[in-house]
């Protein structure tokens, strides 16, 4: 005995699936029938059941509309009634989006960002002379401190302008003669700035312990004056 299988697989795509199959299938036998007036009554029928399925709280003239619409999709814009509402087709073609490329944004120092080779390599494409050895000096500093401040440890020029040469290509280095910072100076700096941090976040804690401390006094207060002003009653004098 061969049994029929009918697999999803082999039925065709639903325009609409929020509706689901069955909703589908109404239509296209409402499609098939050749009496307008009775398919227009059929058409009102599959209305109410699309309705069942996607229910709303505010069935207005915009829903309704939406519905007859939705019914005109399914159909395949082949269902002729009578509609309560203008029914229009709708661009079904999918335009196609060209996928956007990745970006290069290969980094070769993470410590020091690709803005800062972005700048080294602007710097690269001015002319030598007094203008582009300032600019590099400038950088290179900046780049001494992010180092320490990504690292946590010194670092010598000698490396830095190892790393200028290795983003630039060799087209730039740091000009002879230049001291850059000292790493003293900053880890000075990041020490400080941590210690002002912890100093900032520990005044904050003992002013909310203070305040808590004051609510608690001033109830206090108040209610030892309450004991003190009953302790204070004019006593009856005695006969």
């Amino acid at each position: 005995m061969d049994i029929e299988r009918d697999y999803n697989t082999s039925r065709p795509d639903m325009r609409i699936r929020e509706y689901g199959r069955n909703v589908q299938n109404l239509v296209e036998y409402a499609i098939s029938i050749e009496d307008k007036n009775k398919r227009t009554k059929l058409a009102y029928i599959i209305i109410s059941v699309m309705q069942q399925v996607n229910p709303t709280d505010n069935a207005n003239d915009e829903y309704y509309k939406k519905l007859w619409n939705h019914l005109y999709i399914i159909s395949n814009y082949e269902l002729e009634v009578d509609y309560p509402f203008e029914v229009s087709k709708h661009d079904d073609e999918k335009k196609s989006i060209d996928p956007i490329a990745y970006s290069n944004n290969i980094i070769k120092y993470r410590f020091y960002g690709k803005n800062t080779e972005l700048l080294l390599n602007n710097i690269a494409d001015q002319e030598p002379g007094e203008s582009r050895d300032a600019l590099v000096t400038i950088l290179a500093n900046q780049m001494k401190e992010m180092y320490i401040t990504w690292n946590k440890n010194i670092v010598s020029d000698e490396l830095i302008d190892t790393h200028i040469r290795r983003i630039t290509n060799d087209v730039l280095s740091l000009p002879e003669g230049v001291e850059l910072i000292s790493a003293n100076v900053v880890l000075k700096k990041l020490n400080s700035s941590l210690a002002s941090k912890k100093s900032t976040s520990k005044s904050k804690g003992k002013s909310s312990q203070r305040g808590a401390g004051s609510k608690s006094y001033g109830a206090k207060k108040s209610y030892q004056k309450g004991r003190s002003s009953g302790s204070n009653r004019p006593s009856k004098s005695r006969r």
